[in-house]
């Protein structure tokens, strides 16, 4: 799961510098002990603007304190470093967002309420604010005279929440594998997709949406008949992510299909010398990634073949 900072808890509510250094501190702390954490917690490239107390903005009040470890650990993050939502917006064609009536379509907010509409796993964390101390937190989509509904962003303001529910962690591809291999007895993974995987940066944001995807699949082989029918719980899975416009799994359409019929087909993981189409997969929007896996799976398996984890194949 990633976090979103919240930007409207920070509105001057500190009396000084050194109140809002404590504030902050935690999750700094957090930061360096979880690296892989660290690199889900996203704010602004503004945030350094918004008001700390009544005279200072972030950047100012982190410059004010006189620890030097302190402030070049915050001014990395805020300055520096990131990671910062703006780099990676989710694109949403009915872009306006609002919370309690106050325009957040540009803040940590709005990017977690579009990212939750995209089915990722995303909540937000605020600074202490009583305001903020509810979960979920409702947001307005749309604009007032058109409206489109509500997201409910699931909401953090206590920093053992954020690791609490951070979800599986992975530092580099090579423990995303170790860890599904782990902890999903019921997947088939491929001997190729380390291979497959190497050529992409590392990113803990797609890294942890392709275990949380994976997760689904062992899920729904947990839930499948020696007869292979799905139990009534399966059933739910399979609507809940197989079905709709939405759905996080889907086939490739007839048209990639044809034009790419060679690159959709890949070894079996159960023999090396056979190869099979899979243009079924799992979509992890953020980077545009891609897992294939056999879908349907032959009568008496309950296991699914994971036969590719990369950049998506059918780009035209």
């Amino acid at each position: 799961m990633e976090w979103h900072i919240n930007d409207l808890s920070l509105h001057g509510q500190f009396t000084d510098a050194v109140a809002f250094r404590e504030a902050l501190e935690p999750i700094l702390q957090l930061r360096r002990q979880r690296r892989d954490l660290g690199a889900r917690i996203y704010c602004s490239r503004f945030i350094h603007l918004r008001p700390v107390t009544h005279a200072l903005n972030l950047q100012m009040a982190i410059m004010a304190t006189r620890d030097q470890l302190f402030k070049s650990l915050a001014l990395e993050w805020f300055s520096k470093s990131g990671p910062f939502w703006d780099d990676e917006r989710m694109a949403n064609p009915n872009d306006y967002f609002e919370f309690e009536g106050e325009d957040i379509t540009d803040q940590g907010l709005g990017e977690a309420a579009r990212r939750c509409l995209e089915e990722t796993r995303a909540g937000s964390f605020s600074f202490p604010a009583t305001r903020f101390a509810n979960t979920p937190l409702l947001i307005q989509h749309g604009l007032p005279e058109e409206p489109l509904g509500e997201v409910a962003i699931p909401h953090a303001w206590k920093v053992a929440d954020l690791a609490a529910f951070a979800g599986p962690s992975a530092a580099s591809w090579t423990e995303v594998l170790d860890t599904a291999r782990a902890q999903m007895n019921l997947l088939i993974f491929s001997a190729e997709i380390a291979q497959q995987l190497k050529a992409s940066p590392f990113h803990s944001g797609i890294a942890s949406r392709i275990l949380e995807l994976l997760q689904v699949l062992q899920a729904l082989a947990t839930e499948t008949s020696e007869d292979s029918s799905l139990t009534p719980v399966g059933m739910e899975l399979r609507q809940k992510h197989f079905v709709g416009t939405k759905a996080a799994f889907t086939d490739e359409s007839k048209s990639n299909k044809d034009d790419f019929s060679n690159e959709l087909k890949f070894y079996d993981p159960s023999n090396s010398a056979v190869k099979f189409s899979c243009p079924w997969h799992g979509k992890v929007k953020q980077g545009q990634f891609r897992i294939h896996f056999e879908w349907p799976r032959p009568v008496g398996q309950r296991e699914f073949k994971v036969v590719y984890i990369g950049p998506k194949i059918t780009k035209h």
